[in-house]
């Protein structure tokens, strides 16, 4: 008995070392590897953009204290005391190099949202607002040295980039606003799919299908024109009615993430429980029915 249980577990111990050396195995392996990889340089990259959008919205609360400050200082008369000349001249320099900073960066969330829009999609709305409150702020602090120039000649004579930033800004809001419609674009396309149904004749007639008596409805995946198919968004469209009794998916989709079910007439629904999933293989869906 013993001796029989030793060669079970030398059995198993050989087994556990084939499927480890295999070829299968050391594929899972490193495409498990890559995954794990990817993920977390995802959520590094994640961390910092969240990081970089929480400095920006830090220096804009900064920049908006100083201009309160800058607009009473702005709405006095008479002539400034030195040391005043002095205050005001360092406020709007600061204000200055943060705006600048601020600028660099919104630049560089930019470029990310249009090289990576999927995973930077959550902070589209983000930036959009950061890109407007650039352009007030810019606007706002070019306003106030000007008022503040009619009061003292130095302050006039102040050389700043703040002004050459708020005649950018509209090259920039202009920017991002083409950027965001590419990018609405883009993610529209990522989210599109077409549908057709129609009885096995219907199919081949549309040149959908081919097959003869004997031989099984094959799907034509070359030269496929989706004007014949019905546009949908994957995301809205989890319900297709197929108003027929009778329905055979023949496109490939997992089994696990739709259910064709009847309605109350007894007409046949396909329900999609996973778009993501039900779409991952292909983004045209035949339904034969009849």
């Amino acid at each position: 008995m013993k001796k029989m249980l030793v060669g079970c577990l030398c059995l198993l111990a050989l087994a556990s070392c084939n499927v480890k050396n295999s070829d299968e195995y050391k594929r899972l392996q490193a495409e498990r590897d890559s995954l794990m990889q990817a993920n977390a340089q995802s959520n590094n990259e994640l961390s910092e953009t969240t990081d970089l959008i929480n400095e920006i919205e830090e220096n804009f609360r900064q920049i908006r204290e100083t201009e309160k400050w800058l607009a009473i200082e702005s709405k006095g008369k008479g002539e400034l005391s030195v040391d005043k000349k002095t205050e005001i001249k360092e406020n709007f320099e600061m204000l200055n190099e943060i705006l600048k900073k601020n600028k660099e960066n919104i630049e560089k969330l930019n470029r990310q949202l249009k090289s990576n829009s999927g995973q930077m999609a959550t902070f589209k709305k983000t930036i959009e607002n950061l890109n407007a409150e650039l352009t007030e702020r810019a606007k706002t602090i070019s306003e106030l040295q000007q008022s503040l120039a009619t009061r003292d000649e130095q302050i006039a004579a102040l050389k700043t980039d703040v002004q050459s930033l708020a005649a950018n800004v509209d090259e920039l809001a202009t920017q991002t606003a083409e950027q965001a419609s590419k990018i609405k674009a883009q993610d529209q396309e990522l989210h599109t799919a077409y549908y057709m149904f129609g009885t096995s004749k219907e199919l081949k007639e549309a040149k959908v299908v081919t097959g003869g008596f004997l031989a099984s409805n094959k799907i034509l995946n070359e030269g496929i024109e989706a004007s014949k198919f019905i546009q949908v968004d994957i995301r809205k469209t989890l319900e297709i009615p197929l108003y027929d009794k009778k329905a055979k998916v023949l496109s490939d989709h997992p089994k696990d993430s739709y259910t064709l079910e009847k309605d109350a007439n007894g007409k046949m629904v396909l329900k999609v429980s996973d778009y993501k999933k039900f779409w991952s293989l292909t983004k045209f869906l035949v339904v034969q029915v009849g």
